[in-house]
């Protein structure tokens, strides 16, 4: 046989991996987002993607794990004279490096970016070559099988007993070199390599258990420690190592937060919006991630307990900075703040009323660096048993002292003594419905709606709220009804239309709010100030139209420029023409204090309740309380409502407003002034998404609480952006005056 030459194959025989994954992985670990050129590069044919890659990825041959035993072999066979040829299905650029290491092969043949030479390739490239069976050939794989049919012999390395039978009766057999074969080997160094010393795996980890800590799971301790999770997962890493690895942990955050998207009822769009946001918003992680092993690269030197303790507070303030600039950028997206994670724990977010959501940001993010820098201290010291308490003391001591003090504020208030009662109509109307409309599905859901509020009437309210996308697009009938109906039964309606307007240059259309008076009247119309990017409008569509292809919309909403005050007063038994509204009162009743006879409700539409800013904009002095208009059926029963609705709760506890949610399909339901959740829609089997009517009691008190937050704004988040950037600039200047 030694006169015969011998064709080698290299992945998973001459060495134990396979070099398109071992590139695979490489490149991934460097750059996640490269999977989507990846895939390109795939269905262009597996040459053109290993050309790609040997383009992009250079491995050291010295670090490749070589089958030792086959490998000695093959040097006493070069030794005794005998033709030795590296022939892959790996690039031949990627196999030269590898056969000039090894230094004991006459020639390498390999994929060239347009054949890959594997299989029936690799036989009829040895075949033209050697002629047939006049060579013998080593490998490992069932893709090797059809070389081994044309081959003199069989040289079976690192193959299972299945491959070596099969090998056997290909042809005849010649040395084997099996012994310590495993399947799994090149997944597991692949996968070492991908997840493991890139720090992916904890950062995929910890991305889960975020998502895990918003609805609809709310396992919100988990919160408390992925900021800490995504610091070890990076420790030893470059900056742009570390960039990377914090981007994986918000990807995988989003891709799964977000993973309600994928339920809109349109082809295409759904899954390209999941990605791009996703995509989009994990930018912000990565810089996090960045900066905080930037700062301790810098503060090496100094890692005392006040230095470490100044990192974890500045960690914590570049945390708030960026949710302030993700709620800020193009338009803005506040949704998945950190503290929002919190939002059922009642006592600890009061502090909302004072920072705004982004002070529960803070503590959190707060907490948990000190937390990773808690057990560092504990590897780096196993002996001493308290070494954490240090690092822990002053999170600590801030978020005991926050609770104590919000279960005070949130129990220490008397009762309002007057209220106004509201009914929430949740008409639970498919979005496929609402998007295909006929005269007669309009004719019939106007009709169910008006049906679902003649039944809240039973229980007097004063005021009836239909949600966004609840009544059918009007004409002039539909129109009529809604009067007759605020008439007849002497209740004020608050609903959502559109509303238009026209101007010397253009007609604009607005996502309206409109309040209409028991009389009949249109007393005030809301224009929705914050829409939905690509799905109320397109940007630059003027100046990019080819946008317009990446969404399934057709137009535009034009954005309403100011706030509205609802201003209503309760009705009155004069003003009923028919004399149908009767009233019993009690004697408990008659000791009570006369209730008041006005009240303001500060409208906000859709997502607009996730935007802290728009929240306090909206709210006067003597607004009573919030409603909130929302179509959330786009997305089916999902976490969407229940997400969207804990934002809701930090508008309610930031202004110290009631907040009344209005829903199509849920979640509605009253938040109290605290961020409590009083009130919720429910059928009864507990389901949030159906079809039904809550009647809340809204509290009407004296003179409504203001704020600190609702007097002086986004002062604590701005103070991190200020706080954030000064330690740039100084670290920064440090850096230069270093070098």
């Amino acid at each position: 046989m030694q006169n015969v030459p011998l064709a080698v194959d290299l992945d998973g025989t001459l060495i134990r991996t396979d070099m398109m994954w071992e590139s695979l992985a490489r490149l991934l670990r460097r750059n996640p987002l490269a999977l989507f050129q990846i895939f390109y590069w795939w269905s262009r044919g597996r040459a053109r993607l290993k050309q790609e890659l040997v383009a992009r990825v250079k491995i050291d041959p010295a670090t490749l794990p070589y089958h030792e035993p086959f490998l000695a072999w093959l040097r006493s066979e070069k030794k005794a004279g005998r033709q030795l040829i590296l022939a892959t299905a790996s690039d031949i650029k990627m196999a030269e490096p590898i056969a000039a290491h090894v230094g004991v092969f006459d020639e390498v043949m390999g994929s060239d970016g347009k054949i890959n030479l594997r299989s029936e390739n690799k036989l009829r490239a040895l075949t033209e070559k050697f002629g047939e069976r006049g060579f013998d050939y080593a490998g490992n794989s069932t893709a090797d099988y059809a070389v081994w049919r044309g081959s003199h012999a069989a040289v079976v390395v690192n193959a299972s007993p299945a491959v070596l039978a099969e090998a056997g009766r290909c042809t005849q057999l010649g040395p084997v070199f099996c012994e310590g074969f495993s399947h799994i080997a090149v997944a597991k160094r692949v996968c070492l390599e991908l997840f493991w010393r890139s720090g992916y795996l904890i950062a995929m980890l910890a991305g889960l258990l975020l998502a895990s800590a918003f609805p609809n799971l709310n396992c919100a301790g988990f919160a408390w420690v992925v900021p800490a999770l995504m610091l070890a997962a990076v420790a030893g890493q470059s900056g742009g190592d570390s960039f990377r690895t914090g981007y994986v942990a918000g990807l995988t955050f989003w891709l799964v937060s977000l993973g309600w998207l994928l339920l809109i009822p349109v082809a295409g769009y759904p899954i390209l919006g999941w990605l791009a946001l996703s995509g989009y918003t994990a930018l912000f992680s990565g810089v996090w991630v960045w900066f905080m092993n930037w700062t301790e690269a810098q503060g090496a030197v100094k890692d005392s307990w006040s230095a470490r303790n100044v990192r974890a507070l500045s960690g914590a303030a570049a945390w708030v900075t960026l949710e302030m600039l993700r709620g800020w950028l193009f338009t803005g997206f506040p949704w998945g703040l950190l503290g929002v994670s919190q939002f059922k724990i009642v006592p600890l977010i009061q502090i909302a009323a004072f920072t705004g959501v982004y002070g529960v940001s803070f503590l959190v993010a707060w907490f948990s660096i000190a937390l990773f820098y808690a057990g560092r201290m504990i590897l780096k010291n196993p002996t001493r048993r308290f070494v954490w308490q240090a690092e822990m003391a002053l999170p600590l001591i801030a978020v005991l002292g926050t609770f104590i003090a919000g279960f005070i504020g949130q129990n220490g208030e008397p009762a309002a003594q007057s209220s106004v009662r509201v009914a929430l109509v949740q008409p639970s109307v498919p979005i496929i419905t609402i998007w295909n409309p006929t005269p007669a599905n309009d004719a019939r859901r106007f009709q169910e709606l008006l049906d679902q509020s003649r039944r809240a009437l039973t229980n007097q309210p004063a005021v009836i709220v239909w949600p966004e996308s609840g009544v059918p697009d009007g004409d002039d009938d539909i129109y009529r009804g809604i009067v007759q109906f605020a008439v007849s039964n002497h209740v004020w309606i608050i609903f959502n239309a559109e509303d238009s307007e026209v101007t010397t240059t253009a007609t604009n259309f607005f996502n309206a709010a409109l309040l209409l008076s028991p009389k009949g009247e249109m007393r005030q119309i809301y224009h929705k100030r914050q829409l939905v990017i690509f799905g109320e409008y397109v940007p630059l569509i003027r100046w990019f139209p080819f946008i317009q292809w990446f969404t399934p919309i057709t137009g535009g909403w034009t954005p309403g420029t100011r706030p509205v005050q609802f201003e209503m007063e309760r009705p009155k038994l004069t003003d009923d023409p028919g004399g149908k509204v009767i009233t019993v009162v009690s004697a408990e009743d008659k000791n009570r204090p006369a209730p008041r006879s006005r009240f303001k409700a500060a409208p906000l539409i859709c997502f607009e309740d996730a935007f802290p800013g728009l929240g306090r904009s909206s709210t006067d002095d003597d607004t009573d309380f919030l409603v909130n208009l929302t179509n959330d059926g786009w997305f089916g029963p999902g976490a969407e409502q229940w997400q969207h609705a804990a934002l809701a709760v930090f508008r309610a506890v930031e202004n110290g407003r009631p907040l009344a949610r209005c829903a199509n399909n849920g979640i509605t339901c009253l938040i109290d002034r605290h961020g409590r959740v009083t009130d919720l829609l429910t059928d009864r089997t507990g389901d949030v998404h159906g079809q039904g009517t809550l009647t809340v009691d809204v509290p009407l008190p004296d003179e409504p609480a203001s704020t600190f937050y609702h007097r002086h704004g986004d002062w604590f988040g701005w103070s991190c952006v200020a706080l954030t950037g000064l330690a740039l600039l100084r670290r920064t200047a440090g850096q230069r005056r270093v070098v």
